[in-house]
């Protein structure tokens, strides 16, 4: 509250003034019966008393000087009206401040920035081409985007998206995607189908629900093989079913992981080279063509430098710096153990995913060397269900 009062004196402007004379409190009386605020009301020595005043009180307080004998001097005017007189000759600035607040004003109604945080590069292409034929982009107005039929477009052209939703935080567009995990492809309960083995591997455990069984506990079976049928055969005749079980099954999974003996290294030199691009309104100005990287090794790394007013208002204005890193590759040999460290980072680092959930016996380990590399075998004894659906279908 104190910081609004504060602000709301500026923008009216206000006067130091210091009042001379013996009857100073006669003329602070004189001002409170004229509804003439002062305030910050100090004595400075004997006979002189600082106070403030609204710029607008100024013209009668020449006449309650005179009344009560006291002289005023005006020592500093401080406020919004001493800010325009002080550049009234200077309508540059204002002009400039007056096309940057239309601006800002305006450009905020469009978008100016589409980000996809959850998506993958070749994801991001994607959505961004389906937002673009929908005439959601880069220079859309936004208050006549459709943000339900957005989400339902990209969520019909994308089965894997699960859930979607698109965002506006100031002129930047924020579209949240969450992908569904990948799942075998299944068979509707209402269809006939029989299971068989998805893998080789010695059955543990069998639950069957529907259908017929067609093997055993401890019993080896083959990929393909048929485990539970889904035709019944009764006394009152054959009739077809949705077979259903949980057959667990022990398999041998063999992963092997090679890393070459000698390795490329590539170190940057600390020269480098850099290519800026401005982009106006979604067009990119034309550049010096055949641009061409003096180096003939090198990495490359990419800035976007938004013009932004904050995280949110975000103006159609970018630059987008390419840097051109010099690199020089050299060959580093590996010994045995560090490259036996390395294929072992590797393979945990895929078994984390691969066995979740999975499990694991036993697990046998093997390393050889030949021909520059180094091979790891993991032979590893898993338990997992083996069931795959297979429909049938009846000619007439």
């Amino acid at each position: 509250m104190t910081f609004l009062w504060t602000f709301f004196r500026w923008l009216i402007g206000y006067v130091k003034i210091e009042i001379r004379g013996a009857c100073g409190e006669k003329f602070i009386t004189l001002c409170m019966k004229h509804s003439i605020d002062l305030w910050e009301i100090r004595r400075v020595c004997p006979g002189i008393i600082q106070a403030n005043v609204y710029s607008f009180s100024i013209r009668h307080l020449n006449l309650l000087a005179r009344k009560s004998g006291v002289t005023l001097e005006f020592s500093q005017q401080i406020g919004f009206p001493a800010v325009l007189k002080r550049y009234r000759h200077r309508p540059g600035i204002f002009l400039g401040i007056g096309l940057y607040v239309v601006s800002l004003f305006f450009f905020s109604r469009f978008v100016w920035a589409v980000d996809i945080p959850e998506a993958n590069p070749i994801q991001q292409k994607k959505i961004q081409s389906i937002l673009l034929e929908e005439g959601f982009g880069v220079g859309s107005f936004i208050p006549s985007v459709d943000y339900q039929n957005l989400r339902y477009q990209l969520m019909l052209s994308m089965e894997e998206i699960s859930f979607v939703s698109v965002n506006m935080n100031g002129s930047r567009a924020v579209v949240e995607v969450r992908f569904s995990d990948p799942t075998p492809e299944t068979v509707d309960d209402g269809t006939p189908c029989n299971i068989v083995a998805s893998r080789d591997g010695q059955i543990v455990s069998m639950l069957v629900q529907s259908g017929m069984r067609y093997v055993q506990k401890g019993q080896t079976v083959e990929k393909g093989e048929l485990l539970v049928g889904g035709i019944m055969d009764t006394r009152l005749g054959y009739y077809v079913v949705h077979a259903k079980a949980k057959i667990m099954a022990r398999i041998t999974d063999v992963q092997t992981e090679a890393v070459d003996l000698v390795q490329t290294q590539s170190d940057r030199t600390g020269r480098y080279k850099v290519r800026r691009e401005w982009n106006f309104f979604g067009k990119t100005l034309p550049t010096v063509s055949g641009y061409d990287c003096p180096y003939a090794e090198y990495e490359t790394e990419t800035q976007v430098k938004n013009l932004s007013f904050g995280d949110d208002c975000v103006f159609p204005i970018s630059l987008t710096e390419t840097y051109y890193y010099e690199i020089v590759s050299y060959p580093q040999e590996l010994s045995l153990e560090e490259a036996e460290t390395k294929a072992r980072i590797q393979m945990d680092e895929a078994d984390r995913l691969r066995y979740a959930g999975v499990e694991v016996e036993s697990v046998q380990e093997s390393v050889e060397c030949t021909d520059g590399r180094l091979v790891l075998t993991r032979v590893r004894s898993v338990i997992v269900d083996i069931c795959e659906d297979k429909a049938f279908y009846f000619e007439d």
